[in-house]
């Protein structure tokens, strides 16, 4: 009897263990299933797309050119023969000055000889001098008037110019009466005058020729010294900072001698200057194109090269071979610098692992598995952001990440075949 009771109670004991069991098989269980269900719940994605990034530093920079003078040889007046931003081979005949002293009658007096001689060469007979002192004299007379009235109505505004033309009308009149003696003369006679104010004219003018091939400018700011191809490795943050756009066109027609009348500036290239950081310099790389945008201006620069000034800062040197930006006008601009650009797939850096030497995603799959898939040549990355390589032929390769596939962000705990969703 003590032995069936035994028994009974043994089986009673192993029943309660075995609902004991059931209940904290059925609980754990639940505690999984619920912790998965929240872990599904909690798992952040994103859709692979495409996108660009770029690096980039934005500096006051300053152009440094390489300039040679052009300077007036004699007191006299100015004759231009090219505009500003022209450009002119080695060599070339920029500008004349002439003897101020007698070079505009002289010049006057060839145009009505060069007039006469051509009218008397085709029988014409119609050159006059007395018609032409006529219709000067009507011309001064109608400057007069109109100068009068201006003045009564209180006109201001343009009588200057206008005496400036009453005077050139003069002149021209005076000119006229002082070559009357001309006007009976025969070809030969008149043939002779012109050759000798030709070579008077040559005689008293001097003709500058370009030293070297570029453009020409009529600016100037008095940092061509300073910021020049031979002062290029002197140059101090400094300097750059303290640098401004005064820039002064030079003008006027009368010179004296060893007056500034304008630059040749090699168009070849010329330089950015900029202070810059030694992080700048360790991620900027060599003799690739970089852009600089400059207002609405884009052009490219490649970076030439860096030194320490005298005060232990760093200066970095753009080589720009463009004329899409006018370098000629401007000695100090703030640009922008892109250094490093990219396109491709953008994907959070958050979302990229390594898997057997392999960088890569997990991707969700149709039926909501995480998948490995890597990734490819990664083309360019910032604090959050990286840029990976796209191509189409990417589609034949199922092992790794395509265009538009659901990734997942943050996936420390997650496992490759691993139920998602």
């Amino acid at each position: 009897m003590a032995i069936k009771k035994k028994k009974n109670k043994k089986k009673i004991n192993l029943y309660i263990l075995g609902s004991v069991l059931t209940v904290v098989a059925f609980i754990a269980y639940g505690i999984v299933y619920i912790q998965s269900e929240i872990s599904k719940s909690i798992i952040q994605t994103k859709i692979a797309d495409l996108g660009e990034m770029q690096k980039s530093i934005t500096k006051d920079v300053v152009i440094i050119r390489k300039n040679v003078p052009i300077i007036s040889g004699r007191e006299g007046i100015l004759t231009k023969f090219y505009n500003q931003g022209d450009r002119v081979p080695k060599d070339a005949v920029i500008c004349k000055v002439q003897d101020s002293s007698s070079g505009e009658n002289d010049i006057a007096i060839l145009t009505r000889l060069n007039i006469q001689i051509d009218d008397i060469q085709n029988n014409n007979g119609n050159y006059s001098i007395e018609t032409e002192n006529r219709k000067l004299q009507n011309d001064i007379n109608f400057l007069y008037m109109d100068i009068q009235e201006k003045i009564k109505n209180g006109d201001f505004k343009s009588i200057a110019k206008l005496k400036a033309e009453l005077a050139s009308l003069i002149g021209k009149k005076n000119v006229m009466e002082d070559t009357a003696l001309y006007e009976n003369a025969d070809i030969q006679t008149l043939l002779n005058q012109k050759k000798e104010l030709e070579s008077k004219l040559a005689s008293n003018n001097i003709y500058l020729r370009a030293a070297q091939s570029g453009v020409i400018s009529y600016y100037y700011d008095g940092f061509e010294d300073k910021f020049s191809f031979d002062n290029i490795k002197k140059i101090t943050v400094n300097d750059i900072n303290s640098a401004s756009n005064n820039i002064k066109e030079i003008d006027g027609n009368s010179v004296k001698k060893g007056n500034l009348l304008g630059y040749v500036v090699d168009n070849q290239y010329y330089y950015l200057a900029t202070e810059i950081e030694k992080s700048d310099v360790e991620s900027i790389r060599r003799d690739v194109k970089l852009s600089v945008i400059a207002g609405d201006i884009t052009f490219n620069a490649y970076f030439y090269d860096f030194y320490k000034d005298a005060n232990g800062k760093f200066v970095g040197l753009f080589k720009v071979e463009s004329e899409d930006y006018d370098f000629l006008k401007k000695r100090k601009d703030n640009v922008k610098i892109i250094y490093s650009y990219a396109k491709g797939i953008i994907i959070p850096n958050d979302s990229i692992i390594e898997s057997d030497g392999k960088k890569g995603v997990y991707v969700v799959d149709e039926v909501g598995v995480a998948k490995f898939s890597k990734i490819g040549d990664i083309l360019l990355s910032d604090d959050k952001n990286t840029i990976v390589r796209f191509s189409y032929d990417d589609f034949e390769e199922p092992s790794k990440m395509q265009l538009y596939d659901e990734i997942i962000l943050s996936p420390k705990d997650i496992k490759d075949g691993q139920k998602v969703r």
